[in-house]
């Protein structure tokens, strides 16, 4: 499978709250054999944990779109969390068991993306933040770390659930906050 771009733009993102289920992963050490992100998918799925998130009030965008949030790096060891889970008001509380990530409002660049059947362009998740910080910066866009070392994926139900359940080629957006380069 590859990825291809079918559209990149910047918009204004407002303020949120990731709220879900997460690992902490280690950038260069995950392997193609490692499902540690696509196990917690699978559990969230079979203990009913997507189903309470879909019954907190305060969801943002329709129902069944879901985030995988890439965030809280450590630089020196390459650690990260993988939240998967959806997007709420900041006044929303994780309920037990969950935990929340705040989304700061501000610029985002976004990548959507699609699967092709050639080998362009690599894995849709594993290139997306490349592709998106290709696109930033043929766009005059930086990433902007200071509201946070973050990225995530959009999964929305129309767009990517509904063509896996068809057998077609979904399509994902990728977000990173950004900013005008300077100069």
């Amino acid at each position: 499978m590859g990825t291809k771009l079918v559209e990149f733009k910047v918009e204004m993102y407002p303020k949120m709250r990731v709220i879900g289920k997460g690992v902490v992963l280690v950038e260069g050490e995950m392997k193609p054999e490692d499902h540690q992100i696509e196990d917690l998918w699978e559990s969230m799925a079979r203990d009913g944990s997507f189903d309470i998130l879909a019954q907190l009030p305060g969801h943002v965008g329709p129902k069944g779109d879901m985030v995988g949030w890439m965030g809280d790096f450590h630089p020196p060891d390459m650690h990260f969390t993988y939240v998967a889970g959806a997007l709420f008001e900041p006044s929303v509380e994780a309920p037990e068991g969950y935990l929340s990530r705040d989304i700061e409002a501000g610029e985002m660049a976004v990548s959507r993306l699609q699967n092709t059947e050639g080998p362009e362009g690599g894995e849709m998740h594993a290139a997306a933040s490349g592709i998106n910080g290709q696109e930033m910066a043929a766009h005059g866009y930086e990433y902007d770390g200071s509201r946070g070392l973050y990225e995530m994926e959009y999964q929305s139900h129309e767009l990517f659930y509904i063509p896996l359940e068809r057998g077609e080629q979904p399509v994902l957006d990728f977000y990173s906050p950004c900013k005008k380069k300077s100069g």
